[in-house]
């Protein structure tokens, strides 16, 4: 048997637990690996590198002070870059502590974890079997202490759901498949934007844009807008999930064959109309309030309250979004830049494809109006966050795109949010028919 490597993340408030966790991981016949908290910013990073190309799993001790700590963060955050490269196996987190609801960050929550605070010995033998080791007696326990329960573990995979129609990759990112009446479905993962206000649109000096370019008036004036709380899909919808409508009777979107062998991507090609169609299918067959989000709820999840250029900061890095300075001339599989993530840990907001909002193209201020959302209007729909054939300054939170409802590009494609209508929607025929597309 290979001996497997693992990398621990912890706070050193938790060495008390994690000495215990690391003892009884080396009995079962594991490398263990671990960086030492006090080193330099810039060591401590290349050695978390350098541990991490050595190892095939990260265990993450879970826990308010894991919470809270930089290192911490920077030892998870390497080590979700690498899993999304699929360079190491997987990310465990270990609750070692109770943890605040809300306060774990959105990027650890939707992995699945082991709950330690009630059963210690059933959550080390649910890390054991993940990693390919027998169980054994763990450290501080009796020969007459009874078996190993199985932990409750927070899994996202329906097994009734076949393998080739729900991509493990999706099941990792936090996708849940369920079966409702027979019909298929996936309920992604969200992220929680909480109620209150946000700076939206630009200054072109801040942002980096020469005033002179006319393509950024309608980004002005900058205003407050002030918004409920709402949750956003922490990604857009993905051809694994459209496929589900596609299924139930929906017309097949152009290019979908070709789609199809890519299920972890963005779908793309599809109109206004068909995004607001999945959106009430999906709330009809959950029983959830899903919808598109309008631009101010997009332009929120994308930036936060401090009016960043971009989802991560002000300055671009091209290494944290799919954008034409990237030059790879394709959609990339959702979550591919967990470093490109929103403060609320939304990803792909910068770059991959265009996203349909629920707002009609009305000059600023933005309003909560019914104009501005009028569902029967066949006007220009505004378009959000550049896509991977479009520059660095179309991926700029503030950027706003349009297009006919009725049209659809192969860079174009849609996200949900779950949260009550900001309207009443109550009389809309989502189902009007999309403009006929080629063979």
């Amino acid at each position: 048997m290979v001996e497997p490597r693992i990398f621990i993340s912890y706070c050193h408030e938790d060495e008390d637990f994690t000495r215990r966790l690391v003892g009884d991981l080396r009995q079962a016949g594991a490398e263990v690996r671990i960086v030492a908290s006090g080193l330099t910013q810039d060591d401590s990073r290349q050695r978390i590198d350098e541990e991490l190309a050595e190892c095939k799993w990260m265990v993450l001790v879970l826990t308010p002070n894991a919470i809270a700590s930089q290192h911490v963060k920077d030892e998870v955050q390497a080590a979700l870059v690498r899993l999304s490269q699929s360079s190491i196996h997987d990310v465990i987190p270990v609750l070692a502590a109770p943890c605040v609801p809300g306060t774990i960050p959105p990027q650890w929550s939707v992995l699945p974890r082991y709950d330690a605070t009630q059963e210690y010995p059933a959550a080390l033998a649910a890390v054991l079997r993940t990693v390919g080791l027998p169980p054994i007696l763990p450290s501080n326990a009796t020969a007459a202490s009874p078996p190993p329960r199985a932990p409750e573990v927070h899994r996202t995979l329906d097994s009734a759901i076949p393998d080739e129609r729900f991509p493990p990759t999706l099941a990792r990112l936090g996708f849940e498949g369920r079966i409702v009446n027979g019909i298929e479905v996936f309920i992604p993962p969200v992220c929680a934007v909480p109620a209150g206000e946000f700076l939206m649109g630009s200054v072109p000096k801040h942002d980096h844009v020469a005033a002179k370019e006319t393509w950024t008036n309608d980004e002005q004036p900058q205003h407050t807008v002030t918004l409920p709380g709402y949750e956003i899909a922490c990604f857009p919808v993905t051809v694994a999930e459209y496929a589900c409508f596609v299924r139930s009777g929906r017309p097949e979107p152009t290019m979908w064959q070709k789609q199809q062998n890519k299920l972890d991507h963005p779908v793309v090609a599809v109109t206004w109309y068909d995004a607001a169609a999945y959106a009430a299918w999906l709330a009809g067959q959950t029983g959830e309030a899903w919808r598109l989000p309008t631009e101010a709820e997009w332009e929120k999840a994308a930036r936060g309250t401090d009016a960043r250029i971009y989802p991560w900061g002000d300055i671009f890095e091209q290494e944290r979004c799919n954008t034409n300075e990237s030059h790879i001339k394709s959609t990339t599989p959702v979550g591919s830049y967990p470093t490109g993530a929103s403060p609320y840990g939304v990803q792909d907001l910068a770059g991959n494809i265009w996203e349909w909002t629920s707002s009609r193209y009305v000059p600023y201020p933005y309003t909560i109006s019914v104009e501005r959302e009028d569902t029967h209007s066949s006007e220009n729909r505004v378009l959000r966050g550049g896509s991977w054939s479009y520059s660095a300054r179309n991926a700029r939170a503030a950027c706003r795109d349009l297009d006919l409802p009725s049209n659809f590009r192969g860079s174009l494609g849609f996200r949900l949010v779950r949260a009550a209508p900001m309207l009443d929607f109550s009389d809309c025929d989502w189902s009007q028919p999309s403009r006929s597309r080629p063979s």
